[in-house]
This record gives C-alpha cells, sequence and structure tokens, in this order.
C-alpha cells in the first residue's frame, strides 16, 4: 500500500497483512481497507476500542517529563539489545511511525481518563472478583495489588473500601436482582429447595433457591438461581418456616407457580411445607444416606479405627510429611488423607476409598510412628469388601445432585438399579455364604430393608412417576413394577387432558369446505376423513399427544431430554407445556447445601466480621454471577 493511504494515525494501531486488508493490533481482527479508505478502521477503533486514544497529524506533540521506563524483554538477545541502545525498544504500532504518534506501550502508560462505562465494567468485574474469590473488602487497600492494578492500566482509579461496600456491592446485588426477576417472570413454573444452616459464629441461616425451564426460539434450558440467603434468628417452628417460604414467595411474586419443594426430612420443614399446602420432594441424597449410615453401624468399629489414624495424620504434620515420604519411595501417587464430615454426602466412603488407596504406606508409616493405631488384617478386609457395596450409592448421589440437569426424571430408574445390585449381592452371599464376612452380610441385609422402606413405593409417587414417564430416555423402561406405569400413564392423560382444556385456545376443527370455484375438490373426501380422525377437543388431542410420544424411540440415556423436547415442542405443544412443570423438579436439597459451602468460605477468617446483610449479597452476587 502506498505511502500516501498511511497518512492517517489511524494507521497507528493497524497493520497492513495484505492488499486492502489490515490487522487490528489490539484483537488482532482483521478488517477489510477498500480503495484507502480508513474509515472502517476508525469506526472499529470506536466501537471495540472506546479507551483508545487516536492522535491526528495536526495535533501537537505532547512532551512528557521523562521517567524510567521498562522494557519488557522476550528474549535475552533482544535485552542486550535494547540495553546497549539509546533508543526505547519499539513497541508493535511503533515500527516506522513518528515520534509523536502513540504506541501500544504508550497507551498502557497513559493516564487519560477512563470513559465512565468502562470504569462501571471494571468495578462490576471487581465485585465479582471479590464475591467468588472470597477476597477480602481490605484488598482494595493493599499496597501491591494497588500498584498491579495501575500497571495493567493507570487511568481506572480502584474504589475505597467504604465504596466498595456501601455502594458497588448493593449496585451489584440489585442488577442481579434485575435479571433473576426478569427469568422468573417468565418462568410457568418453579421448584423451590430449602435448608438451613449455623456459621462457625454461631449465626443462622435460611436459604431457598429457584428452578425453573426457560424456552426460547433456540434452546430450552433448566436454570437454577438463589432467591435468598437470610439470616434467621426466629425458631425454627414449623408455623415460622411456613410463613417464611411465603414471605419468599410473595417478594418474588411466584405464589402461584410452585410446583413443589425440595427438603430435607426434618419434621419442621416436612409440616412446614405440610401447611402451606404444597408439595414436598423429601431430598433424594439425603434419603439414601440415612440407608447407608444405618448400614456401616455392622462395621462402625473398623470405621472408628481408620478415623483415628486418619485424625492422627491431620493433627500431626510430621507424621504427614513422613506419609507422603512414604508414598514416593513406593512409587504411589502422592495423597493426602480424607476425613469423614457427617454433614457432607458420601464422606464416609471418600475416607474408605482414599484410605485403601494409600494402604502400602499407611501401613509402613503407622508402624514407625504409631504401631498402637494399626489395623488388623480383619479390619482391612472389612473395608476392602465394603467398597464395591458402597460406591454405586456413591454414584448415585452424585448422578442426582447436579443443578443443570433433569433430576427428579432419574429417582424411580436408580431406586430400581439400587434394588437389583443388593439383591444381587444377597443371591451371591446366600450362594457362597462362607466366603462373605458376617459384618458385610448384615450390612448387605440392613441396605436391602432399609431401601425397600424408604423407596419401596417410589413408582406410586405420582411426581416421580410423571417426571420418568415424560423423560424420553426412559418412560415405561424406568418402572419396576408395569401396573404401577400402567396407572401412572392413565392419571397423566387425564391430567393433560383437563389441564389442556382449561389453557388451550385452539378452536373446535371446522368442518372442510370445498376450494372456492370448485364445487367438488379432487380432495374433499380425503380431507373429510381426515377431519374424522382428527380430535376436536382438547382432551382427546392431550390423550393423542401422549400416546404418540409413548411409542417414539427412547433417547439415548446421555442425551439432554430438554433438547429433545425443544425439537418436538410443535409436534407435542400440550405435553411441552407440562414437561415445564415436570422437568424442572430437582431430587435433593443439594442446591442448599452447596449455597452453604460457599457461606463457609464467605465467613472465612479475614471475613469474620462482616455483617450478615453483606454476607447475604455477597452470596448472592456469587450463586447468581453465571447470567
Amino acid at each position: 500500500m502506498s505511502g500516501s493511504r498511511k497518512r492517517s494515525a489511524v494507521w497507528n494501531h493497524f497493520e497492513e497483512v495484505e492488499p486492502k486488508k489490515a490487522k487490528c493490533l489490539y484483537c488482532a481482527n482483521i478488517l477489510s481497507v477498500p480503495a484507502g479508505n480508513c474509515g472502517n478502521l476508525g469506526r472499529h477503533l470506536k466501537n471495540k476500542h472506546p479507551t483508545v486514544p487516536l492522535v491526528t497529524d495536526r495535533q501537537p506533540t505532547q512532551q512528557t517529563p521523562e521517567a524510567p521506563q521498562e522494557t519488557l524483554a522476550p528474549t535475552t538477545s533482544t535485552a542486550t539489545e535494547s540495553a546497549t541502545s539509546n533508543a526505547p525498544a519499539p513497541g508493535p504500532s511503533s515500527v516506522g511511525l513518528p515520534p509523536h504518534q502513540p504506541s501500544i506501550r504508550d497507551y498502557a502508560h497513559s493516564t487519560k481518563s477512563m470513559p465512565p462505562r468502562r470504569a462501571e465494567l471494571l468495578d462490576e468485574q471487581l465485585v465479582r472478583v471479590i464475591a467468588n474469590g472470597y477476597y477480602p473488602f481490605s484488598m482494595v487497600e493493599d499496597e501491591e495489588f494497588k500498584k498491579f492494578v495501575n500497571m495493567l492500566n493507570p487511568a481506572y482509579k480502584l474504589p475505597t473500601r467504604k465504596t466498595l461496600s456501601q455502594s458497588l456491592i448493593p449496585k451489584m446485588c440489585t442488577k442481579q436482582e434485575e435479571k433473576v426477576r426478569h427469568n422468573i417472570e417468565n418462568a410457568n413454573a418453579v421448584c423451590l429447595t430449602t435448608d438451613g444452616w449455623t456459621s462457625d459464629n454461631n449465626q443462622s441461616y435460611l436459604a431457598v433457591t429457584a428452578h425453573y425451564i426457560l424456552s426460547t426460539s433456540e434452546t430450552t434450558k433448566l436454570h437454577s438461581n438463589l432467591l435468598g440467603c437470610v439470616e434467621y434468628n426466629e425458631r425454627h417452628t414449623s408455623e415460622n418456616l411456613t410463613e417464611f417460604l411465603k414471605n419468599i414467595m410473595r417478594e418474588w411474586s411466584i405464589e402461584n407457580k410452585i410446583t413443589a419443594i425440595a427438603s430435607d426430612n426434618a419434621a419442621n420443614i416436612t409440616a412446614a411445607i405440610r401447611e402451606g399446602d404444597w408439595r414436598q420432594i423429601p431430598c433424594f441424597a439425603h434419603t439414601l444416606n440415612l440407608c447407608v449410615q444405618s448400614a456401616l453401624q455392622h462395621i462402625a468399629p473398623s470405621i472408628n479405627k481408620v478415623k483415628n489414624i486418619v485424625e492422627f495424620f491431620k493433627r500431626s504434620s510430621q507424621a504427614n510429611h513422613k506419609l507422603l515420604t512414604m508414598q514416593q519411595r513406593l512409587n504411589i501417587p502422592t495423597l493426602k488423607l480424607k476425613q469423614d464430615v457427617a454433614t457432607r454426602w458420601n464422606s464416609t466412603y471418600d475416607m474408605l476409598h482414599r484410605f485403601t488407596s494409600t494402604k502400602d504406606a499407611i501401613i509402613s508409616t503407622i508402624a514407625l510412628t504409631r504401631p498402637d493405631l494399626a489395623l488388623s488384617d480383619y479390619d482391612w478386609l472389612i473395608i476392602q469388601s465394603v467398597l464395591p457395596v458402597l460406591k454405586l450409592f456413591y454414584d448415585v448421589t452424585v448422578e442426582v445432585s447436579g443443578e443443570k440437569n433433569v433430576s427428579l426424571a432419574k429417582v424411580i430408574p436408580l431406586c430400581r438399579i439400587m434394588m437389583g445390585h443388593i439383591r444381587g449381592r444377597l443371591l451371591e452371599q446366600n450362594s457362597d455364604g462362607n466366603n462373605v464376612l458376617p459384618e458385610i452380610k448384615n450390612l448387605i441385609e440392613n441396605l436391602h430393608k432399609d431401601l425397600n422402606h424408604r423407596f419401596g413405593h417410589i413408582e406410586s409417587n405420582l411426581l416421580n412417576a410423571e417426571s420418568t414417564i415424560l423423560d424420553p430416555r426412559f418412560k415405561n423402561k424406568g418402572f419396576q413394577d408395569s401396573r404401577l406405569f400402567d396407572k401412572a400413564l392413565r392419571d397423566l392423560k387425564l391430567k393433560i387432558g383437563r389441564s389442556s382444556s382449561r389453557t388451550t385456545t385452539t378452536p373446535a376443527v371446522q368442518p372442510v369446505q370445498p376450494e372456492p370455484g370448485s364445487s367438488h375438490s379432487i380432495w374433499f373426501e380425503f380431507d373429510q376423513e381426515v377431519v374424522k380422525q382428527t380430535p376436536d377437543n382438547p382432551t382427546a388431542a392431550g390423550i393423542v399427544e401422549l400416546d404418540k410420544y409413548i411409542h417414539e424411540p427412547l433417547l439415548k440415556r446421555t442425551e439432554d431430554p430438554l433438547k429433545w423436547w425443544h425439537a418436538r415442542k410443535h409436534i407435542y405443544p400440550l405435553l411441552f407445556n407440562y414437561i415445564m412443570k415436570r422437568h424442572n423438579l430437582v431430587a435433593t436439597s443439594v442446591p442448599c447445601e452447596r449455597i452453604f459451602s460457599k457461606a463457609g468460605y464467605t465467613l472465612n477468617e479475614r471475613r469474620r466480621r462482616l455483617t450478615s446483610k453483606k454476607v447475604s449479597q455477597l452470596l448472592f452476587i456469587s450463586c447468581n454471577s453465571g447470567m
């Protein structure tokens, strides 16, 4: 390109890559330059890089006081050349340019004021960093952090700690709330989860999360949001909890959208949900945990010995160092032991699995440090024998605890799998009883009995049954009892029929009229036959849709059922409206458990003095930041 076409100062920010093409030195985008016209380049700078100062040829050179400049040396040779030269190392946009034209490096060190919108975006990102990274507010006052930010962009002025706490965080919280509220307003049905937590400061909190499906022309997706995690100082009676839930529903205007509430099995919250006339989904993971913990009592002595060893290594840094060194000597993975935590799902399995993974190193280290804690061969045999039994329950709990996929529909198929697993274990030990340890035999029998007691009637539960039937991965294949499937299907047909009668706006099918200009269309008899076979009322239309859906091939288990429904929402419009009320249902209250894990990090050692209101705001921002 001729020099005359490069007279514009806009070329300070672009590099010619081929005739009539230029590459932006900031974002590397390739832009066209038709007939030497630089207008396209100028518009790109204005729209994509509004903070870049564009110096024209008529602007006078501004002299700035000399200051030491750092030279970033990508290689040793370049560093040497820079050191032996009186001229500063050229930046990528300063090569061959007059000295008064700014380079990218000049821009980086520019103290020009920042556009308000850009400063606002940086403030918001700072709030996200503090909320999601659990950093103390005092970070903005840290001298090294200030220097770091100044090196990145001198034009950005860090807010004070007071501004961060009293202005930016509440403002960000309000902005997030508007987004959540907009989504929930567009949701047809909402499922809630709720749980309680007490902090190390002895502050009591209650949390509520919302789960709903939104469908657009492009996608149909499951969404999850925290509605609130607030300090709650009232007594946790069923009456008070009912009123608390009603207040949350009124605040978010979802009183008439609630399909169900997932919670643990505590008597007070169970009664509160019943008194509020809502449907309860007992937390599947919590119920399953009760089954496993009850069965583990049969091997409690061995588990307690494992706990003692784990606690010993956790307390003694010297012993733990010896354990890690022993693992290296034995050429096995260097792993820290895990401790059993009563409130965390599957923590007992995690502890035992990690313990057996480092068996040789533990035996050798304990023999040198605390031989009195050593496990007997029989204890090792018990621990190793129970892990294959527990692994299935571990996997099941993980499977149903997700927030971003359909979960309640999996409960019936997973219960069928668990029952079959335990029955298989019973058959094995009965056919070869001499090879099964009595403790393991009792544990398996206890699991079988408890699973039947707690989940034996799961296929009769309407919410579970409807969710499974309307999941194209399962349908009738998820059921063990075909009679219960048939009953649930009949009830579902009636329910969808009644629902469609109340909501449909489709007029009744009209008799076919002859085409204009023809007294007897050649298609007249055919069209009349079609009309006879077309349902003339919404109830019949709902039944036809359900029958047609049931006979469709099963979707692969690993596929997303909501994508399947989205692709067929015009084929099954009545069913599609109904699945919005079933596939938003969650199987566990684990989403609230995750909130409290975040709350624990939020109230870390450097944040102990945060008020409960500020904790609530930070959690709301952190949990809803993905929107």
